[in-house]
């Protein structure tokens, strides 16, 4: 029997496991991919704490992956052992109402890898091969691995959900793993573009891929917004800190007819001024995950340039303790990436 290293969720509210177990085999129409790198995000701590259930434990983590094909399984055709790809999560029916339209993030029957079905945080995975993107090799596995979830979730909000238009003035409140690839996408896409975090570091690479810092703690934020806005309030929020405080935030400095995007959740609830929103037409908007065609977009995006994966911390599949800690700590610039000796 082949064996692999995986990082396990054997309990809710426990800790990340490193164990071994069989190396999966690739079913029909799936692929084994060998895990080059992978992504670890807020949600994965989240998954640990019970806040989603996964069904049957133990489960492998892990929803931002990049790798090498190493075997095919029946009926795949359109891929070769050796090629480099990233995954996309969510695994669709294709024929609900929401696949048909291009939806696939809202499938009714989506199946998430590195959430009800085993992920990337192992040596390998099997997904099925419609959730493979191929890499071009002028971006590396590293890089690779955060664009399923924190380039391509902030690129769906603002470009699918938020409607962004070159132009338009975009509030970031969190310049964290996934605020900063937000802050790039807008200015990409033509915005001007402010964003907020308490951490220098952080605030010091919002001005260097060209946005605007603000320290709430050092600024009251409606004030500073109102004054490089002159009064007019921001057209788009897009809120990766998901607390009561963030969303009221938003739902202050957003102008009459702008939208604010529910990226982030750790609020499980939140109440807002129903009068202000009718008075002046506000919009508030939930986010999820992206479109196949979308995380293809990204990766081109990428190759070209007009995007830079940030990460902050690399450390090694061993060393996801130690992860876990930095994360949960949050001082880093960007997402930390779990790397492959």
């Amino acid at each position: 029997m082949r064996e692999m290293r995986a990082v396990e969720i054997t309990r809710y509210g426990g800790s990340f496991e490193l164990a071994r177990r069989a190396v999966p085999t690739a079913g029909p129409h799936e692929v084994l991919l060998k895990v080059e790198a992978s992504g670890l995000c807020s949600t994965d701590l989240h998954i640990l704490e019970g806040r989603m259930d996964l069904g049957v434990l133990p489960r492998v983590p892990g929803h931002e992956t990049a790798g090498v094909v190493a075997e095919i399984g029946a009926g795949v055709d359109s891929w070769e052992p050796g090629e480099h790809a990233v995954v996309a999560v969510d695994t669709v029916c294709g024929r609900c109402r929401h696949c048909l339209t291009g939806q696939p993030q809202r499938c009714v029957e989506r199946v998430r890898i590195g959430f009800e079905r085993d992920g990337g945080h192992a040596d390998y995975v099997v997904v099925p091969e419609r959730n493979l993107v191929r890499l071009p090799v002028s971006v590396g596995f590293e890089e690779a691995a955060i664009l399923p979830d924190a380039v391509a979730c902030m690129y769906h909000a603002l470009l699918a959900r938020g409607g962004l238009h070159a132009g338009e003035r975009v509030l970031i409140l969190g310049a964290g793993g996934i605020g900063i690839h937000g802050v790039q996408i807008a200015k990409y896409a033509g915005a001007e573009v402010i964003a907020t975090s308490r951490n220098t570091a952080r605030l010091e690479a919002v001005q260097r891929y060209g946005g605007i810092p603000i320290d709430p703690t050092r600024e009251e934020l409606t004030v500073k917004v109102n004054e490089l806005t002159r009064g007019e309030g921001v057209d788009l929020v897009a809120d990766c800190v998901g607390t009561i405080e963030s969303i009221r935030s938003a739902l202050d400095v957003v102008r009459p007819g702008g939208k604010v995007l529910v990226v982030a959740y750790i609020a499980a609830e939140f109440a807002v001024d129903s009068l202000d929103m009718m008075l002046y037409e506000k919009e508030l908007i939930g986010c999820r995950g992206s479109s196949l065609r979308e995380l293809e977009e990204v990766v081109a995006l990428t190759a070209s340039g007009a995007i830079e994966p940030v990460i902050g911390l690399r450390l090694e599949l061993s060393e996801i303790a130690r992860a876990a800690e930095s994360l949960r700590n949050g001082e880093m610039v960007g997402r930390i990436v779990l790397t492959r000796g």
